[in-house]
Formats: C-alpha cells, sequence, structure tokens
C-alpha cells in the first residue's frame, strides 16, 4: 500500500472516531440518546470508509464482496446517524 494512501486512510479513521467518541461522550453526560446513534453511525461510517484493497489482498476478499461490505457499512452508519435526527 501506498503511504500517502495509507497516511489519508489512517488520518480518516483517526478523525471518525474522534467525533465517535465525542458522540458518545456527549451521551454519557447528557443522557442524548441520539447522541448515542450518532457515535454508533459514525463507527459504521468509519469502517466502511476505510476499508480498501488491502483487505482483498490480505484476507482474499473479492473485489465484488469487499465492495457490497463497504456499502452496507455506510448504509447502516447513515442509518443510524439519520435515526439520530428524527427518531
Amino acid at each position: 500500500m501506498r503511504v500517502d494512501l495509507l497516511a489519508g486512510k489512517l488520518l480518516v479513521m483517526a478523525l471518525g472516531l474522534l467525533i465517535a467518541y465525542q458522540g458518545f461522550r456527549g451521551y454519557r453526560r447528557n443522557h442524548s440518546e441520539p447522541m448515542l446513534f450518532v457515535a454508533v453511525g459514525f463507527v459504521f461510517l468509519t469502517a466502511g470508509g476505510t476499508m480498501g484493497c488491502s483487505l482483498i489482498k490480505t484476507l482474499g476478499v473479492s473485489p465484488a464482496a469487499l465492495g457490497v461490505a463497504q456499502t452496507a457499512l455506510v448504509a447502516v452508519g447513515m442509518g443510524f446517524v439519520l435515526y439520530s435526527l428524527y427518531g
């Protein structure tokens, strides 16, 4: 994997997990259930957004299966964030 791509993915992962952590802190401090859903949603969004071609080589996952997994994780994450806004 290229170093610049790895650095970018690590930055995205760190930012996503920081947002999730802050959402969880907001949930614990204010007992605000929507903040918990935001936190969980960002964990799924971060996981889906940072999955990459390295999994194809490392785990032997087919590109089609990786695409389905990424799409599913991002969709679930967006569903949690959307539920936090309207639920």
